[in-house]
């Protein structure tokens, strides 16, 4: 290997291990301050179900959620800088048009996944576990019931399991703007197709929510919102695409 290229690869791993132990610092820090917080976080998401009783079955089940939340919250509270990091490593690599786009694909895309975990946590958690608490105390012909005593492991489980679902499914315009700079959509494929979307969004919705009408509406409007917002922005990008090749 020559020498320049050489010089090169190490200068990039030394830049990769530098934004690394940064990311990792900030990190570590964010969790530990977090950790601190935990009983409080746990305490507040406890919060949003009232009408449940939580336990824990197993001696270290309470510790271990402590140190989940701590990890999830330290990932969130310094995913600024990592983000930053990961942007000044890759950044001096690219043209200025992929920089451009690159900044807008990371920033619509946090900004997303964000209103999509704001939506789940303020908007689906109180619909669903409202449901699932009319369930409780069900009776049976023997005068006996079934209530609900539910462990505080899976609960958070589910919170996050739901708060993720939702901010991965409000990245549907990124993944949509992707596949058309990479030709596999355009608007008009997704015009035509737009019933079987539309089919395909409340299916998702009656999978994902409890099964009641409010519930699966509440969740699938949004999702078609973003789907026609995706829509507009592919045909805005694929007019450009065209433009650009009529005047090359």
């Amino acid at each position: 290997m020559p020498a320049n290229k050489t010089t090169t690869l190490i200068s990039h791993l030394n830049e990769l291990r530098k934004r690394l132990v940064v990311s990792a610092i900030c990190f570590v820090a964010a969790m530990s301050v977090c950790l601190a917080r935990s009983e409080f976080v746990i305490k507040h998401l406890v919060g949003k179900a009232k009408d449940f009783e939580f336990i824990y079955v197993a001696p270290a089940e309470l510790l271990i959620a402590y140190i989940r939340i701590a990890i999830i919250c330290g990932v969130v509270v310094a995913f600024p800088v990592i983000g930053f990091q990961t942007w000044q490593f890759i950044r001096p690599g690219l043209t200025r048009r992929e920089r451009t786009a690159a900044a807008f694909v990371m920033t619509f895309g946090m900004a997303l996944f964000l209103l999509g975990s704001v939506f789940a946590y303020e908007v689906v958690l109180p619909f669903t576990l409202k449901y699932f608490a009319g369930l409780n105390g069900g009776n049976f012909g023997d005068g006996q019931t079934i209530q609900a005593m539910v462990s505080i492991q899976n609960y958070l489980n589910f919170v996050v399991n739901t708060i993720l679902t939702f901010g991965l499914v409000f990245e549907m315009p990124i993944v949509i703007i992707l596949l058309t700079q990479l030709g596999i959509l355009n608007p008009r494929l997704l015009r035509k197709n737009r019933k079987y979307v539309i089919l395909a969004v409340f299916i998702i919705a009656a999978v994902i929510t409890p099964p009641d009408v409010t519930s699966q509406i509440l969740i699938a409007v949004p999702m078609l919102v973003l789907f026609e917002i995706s829509t507009w922005i592919s045909s805005v990008m694929f007019r450009r695409k065209l433009a650009l090749r009529e005047a090359s």
